[in-house]
């Protein structure tokens, strides 16, 4: 009996595996509005039930698919508790994650794909917003809130500060980078943009007196 609950618990992984993949392939090649959840089935080689029994619809697949990929790219995992260390060398850790996240090739491209069909479906803003940088920053904001608990730093809104720091560490390349108008920098810029950022947002939240 385990054994085969072990089975059907596989199987129910890999069909969901397969039309998060299907999704996401559609949605970068022809777009959120155009992507029918038929053609998505037939990518995925399942039915269309079953893509039903996994997601109720198109925007919560993309939610899904956002979630997934949010964890693959930074490779944080929100559920984790931020290491005790120096608040420099976490802010540089969880910083370069952020970094790396938003540079993604395949990360712009849902970028691009949000930006271009939010008008019309501004579900799916929700959708992205939700499942990624709300995250990060509901992540950093806990972490900085503890900060500010113990006297370490001094964050009295957490949530805004949080987002000013994943700012400051994006704004240097993300907007260039989705329209193109510049390369992915080198290990070296990023270090030296990233220890700057830090140096000036720590330097910043500093207690006084």
């Amino acid at each position: 009996m385990v054994k085969m609950a072990e089975k059907l618990k596989a199987a129910t992984q890999s069909k969901r595996e397969l039309i998060v993949a299907a999704a996401r392939k559609l949605f970068l090649e022809t777009g959120f509005g155009s992507t029918s959840m038929d053609a998505i089935a037939a990518e995925a080689g399942v039915s269309k039930r079953t893509v039903y029994s996994h997601f109720e619809n198109k925007e919560t697949l993309f939610a899904a698919i956002m979630g997934d990929m949010c964890r693959i790219i930074s490779g944080t995992n929100p559920d984790e508790p931020i290491p005790d260390e120096k608040p420099e060398l976490v802010l540089k850790t969880v910083g370069m994650h952020i970094l790396r996240s938003v540079m993604e090739p395949e990360a712009l491209d849902v970028f691009r794909v949000v930006l271009a069909e939010n008008a019309t479906f501004p579900e799916l803003g929700k959708a992205f917003w939700n499942a990624g940088p709300e995250v990060m920053k509901d992540y950093l904001a806990e972490y900085l809130s503890e900060l500010d608990r113990r006297g370490i730093l001094s964050v009295p809104d957490a949530d805004l500060a949080a987002f000013q720091f994943m700012g400051m560490i994006k704004w240097p390349y993300h907007i260039r980078l989705l329209f193109g108008a510049a390369d992915i920098p080198s290990e070296e810029e990023l270090e030296m943009a990233l220890d700057q950022a830090v140096s000036i947002f720590v330097n910043g939240v500093k207690p006084t007196g």
